[in-house]
């Protein structure tokens, strides 16, 4: 699998942060409510995305001169 290296600012990767948050409590909250964990399996790659999005957010920001 090759990576891919992306820049936000940080005002962007807040926004981007809340909205998978968002979408993927919902989508918890609904396999919940209906008890099926297909729900789950249909949205794993937004899943995967937030938990690397939770990773990153854990991390030290740089500044652009040190790019």
């Amino acid at each position: 699998m090759g990576r891919r290296k992306v820049y936000f600012t940080e005002e962007q990767f807040e926004t981007l942060y809340q909205f998978v948050s968002e979408k993927v409590d919902s989508i918890v909250e609904t396999s919940v409510q209906f008890q099926d964990s297909e729900v789950l399996n249909e949205w794993e790659d937004l899943l995967d995305v937030h938990s690397v999005l939770e990773e990153a957010n854990k991390w030290v920001l740089c500044n652009e001169e040190e790019d």
